[in-house]
């Protein structure tokens, strides 16, 4: 069974430019399907303003399409009621590419992974405890940082708590929003590596969204290219990127920065 299958989805904002400036339509999504299957990492790659993050929003829950539908095993999330939702909420989590913003600082880690098990777990303080902390082992960490609070970590170090909170409840999809764009490209490696690690490791089916192709690449199954809200390309086997058609889906290719100098002229080819 397909795992999360989004249908002919829209949406559309009314900005004004301005406290006088005019109203106009912006249409972030226009008419998108995809599927997930189980076990797999879609990729969704495009440059800013392409409507990845409202796709994930709207995936998440945190924002309404206009029109469409997303079916979430085998449920359409927008018919469910408040309980239901709440239910099918433990299995679909998110990584955030801003990982201060994406916790509390007043907060220990241990009340930042510690809180969605206390939302759907009955377990006693002391197995939460054992748990956080073998979660923090398995993402790179010490167990003795459970009592840190975040300003404490560095940004890479405090991207894997919330790697950690999203693998808590063991969902079935992680929805990744650019989780590597704010880090250098050392880390970078690290954190992508470990997403591939962690995908094994507990069945993990991911939506992976950004702007770097590359990275993207990396840890794909397959990949959309969305431009202007639109899906313009859709690559079923990765090694037919060098084929891509779609004039932006070929600009966004030669962007990208080969490994070794002397494979500039493949990229540009």
């Amino acid at each position: 069974m397909t795992l999360l299958s989004i249908q002919k989805v829209s949406k559309t904002y009314e900005i004004q430019q301005g406290w006088w400036g005019r109203k106009h339509l912006v249409r972030a999504l226009q008419a998108v399907s995809l599927t997930v299957e189980p076990g797999c990492c879609l990729g969704v790659v495009g440059e800013s303003g392409a409507g990845k993050s409202t796709l994930g929003r709207i995936v998440l829950g945190l924002e309404q399409p206009d029109r469409g539908e997303i079916w979430f095993q085998g449920k359409n999330l927008r018919h469910l009621r408040r309980d239901q939702q709440r239910i099918l909420r433990r299995d679909l989590q998110v990584v955030f590419q801003d990982s201060l913003s994406a916790v509390n600082p007043r907060l220990s880690v241990r009340e930042i992974i510690g809180e969605p098990m206390q939302n759907y777990l009955n377990m006693s303080p002391t197995q939460m405890s054992e748990q956080i902390q073998q979660l923090l082992e398995i993402v790179g960490l010490r167990a003795a940082d459970i009592d840190k609070y975040p300003h404490q970590f560095s940004g890479g170090q405090l991207q894997r708590v919330t790697i950690a909170r999203a693998i808590a409840l063991k969902p079935k999809l992680i929805v990744l929003d650019e989780p590597v764009a704010s880090l250098d490209m050392t880390i970078q490696a690290q954190i992508l590596h470990l997403l591939a690690d962690l995908k094994e490791q507990f069945e993990l089916s991911y939506l992976f969204i950004s702007h770097d192709l590359a990275a993207v690449s990396f840890m794909a199954n397959k990949l959309v290219v969305m431009y202007q809200g639109a899906i313009v390309e859709a690559v079923e086997d990765l090694k037919q990127l060098h084929h891509l058609q779609h004039p932006y889906a070929q600009q966004l290719m030669a962007a990208q920065l080969p490994s070794h100098p002397r494979d500039r002229l493949l990229f540009s080819s």
